[in-house]
């Protein structure tokens, strides 16, 4: 019998066997990452934005926004505030770049920044709705006040005037079929910061008065009486969206003023459409259409990349909004985004309801007295 082998393995072959596939798939693992731009190389030097947003910030807060930013060394350092508290903020020139939600805030801050770098991009838009749920919106057929959109199961069209009429009348759901003995109201956003909350008040006021005010004294006494439509709602939050979306939703915020973009990306980021979730679009549509507002070479780099970067204008559809195309026309992305993902395309009409809101200082004076604003 032979006498058994010992053999001595050299130390330093014993580790590489060990250790050298593991670095292998560790190395491909991080270049696959670096390629898809989930990280950032070692020697990338990234710049951090500041930048103020109201509502739109939750296109910046998207993880798929912020890691498609990042692989060009870009990261936007978001601080949340409403449109019209933006508008108004002492530091507003130490950002790169705001986003207020809508044209009365753009045109607030643009004011402020004459003589100074302000270069707008206006990268999309989105309507400005109110969200219901079935039942509720079918009470309101039945009341006259809506009606479902041709070939749209999730979407209706609303008389604001007639439901103001409701309101008037102080109708209640269960005289139109509900098991709720509430009285019929919208629940808007504060119209003291928030601009969705504002736009409300130019619906009900233009709903009230066809014309517009066109003198201050005008607009209060109109102001004065739309008020207690808005004063029956009791406390007015930032943003109504969350509450509507949550479980408790139906209870607390039965009829709610939201974005259109926020019910999209609720809706395409379910397993299955919810069908019970939809949306009631004021007859007298007014667009939403929010400029970056740069204020310097990072925030001109941003606006840019929103205007032409082909992932980025990809996530914001994902994300609800409809693309504005550099000569300011709406791009055809979002209607094929929606019917691929097997909801049904909302009738929108395009183009900012500017003549239906008053002038920008009127308009202030308004939302400023039916939100009782400090």
């Amino acid at each position: 019998m032979d006498e058994p082998e010992f053999r001595v393995v050299d130390p330093v072959l014993r580790f590489l066997r060990l250790f050298l596939p593991t670095t292998a798939l560790a190395v491909a693992g991080i270049v696959t990452l670096l390629v898809a731009g989930h990280l950032t190389g070692p020697f990338q030097q990234i710049t951090v934005v500041r930048a103020m947003l109201a509502s739109k910030r939750e296109f910046f807060q998207d993880e798929q926004v912020e890691r498609i930013l990042m692989a060009k060394g870009l990261q936007v350092h978001v601080t949340p505030v409403g449109s019209f508290d933006l508008a108004a903020k002492e530091d507003l020139d130490s950002y790169d770049f705001v986003f207020p939600s809508g044209q009365a805030a753009n045109e607030q801050v643009k004011k402020r920044r004459t003589g100074k770098h302000a270069v707008p991009y206006r990268p999309f838009f989105s309507p400005v709705v109110l969200a219901t749920y079935r039942n509720y919106a079918d009470a309101l057929v039945r009341a006259g006040v809506a009606e479902r959109q041709a070939g749209g199961d999730l979407y209706y069209d609303l008389s604001v005037g007639e439901l103001i009429g409701l309101i008037d009348q102080r109708k209640l759901w269960s005289d139109f079929g509900l098991d709720n003995g509430n009285r019929i109201i919208a629940q808007t956003p504060d119209p003291c910061r928030t601009y969705s909350g504002a736009v409300y008040v130019g619906f009900v006021a233009f709903a009230s008065e066809s014309d517009t005010p066109r003198t201050e004294d005008a607009a209060a006494e109109l102001a004065r009486r739309i008020k207690p439509y808005f004063d029956v709602e009791g406390q007015h939050l930032e943003d109504m969206a969350p509450k509507y979306f949550s479980p408790e939703g139906r209870t607390f915020a039965p009829v709610a003023v939201i974005y259109e973009h926020q019910f999209i990306a609720y809706q395409t980021g379910q397993a299955r459409p919810d069908r019970d979730r939809v949306l009631l679009y004021p007859k007298a549509q007014h667009q939403s259409a929010p400029e970056l507002i740069s204020f310097g070479a990072a925030g001109d780099r941003i606006g840019d990349l929103l205007m032409h970067d082909a992932a980025l204008r990809k996530r914001a559809v994902e994300l609800g909004f409809h693309l504005l195309g550099a000569g300011g026309g709406p791009e055809e992305d979002f209607a094929a985004f929606v019917s691929g993902r097997g909801l049904s395309v909302p009738r929108t009409g395009f183009g900012d309801m500017v003549a239906y809101l008053p002038d920008g200082p009127l308009f202030d004076l308004m939302r400023k007295e039916v939100g009782g604003c400090r």
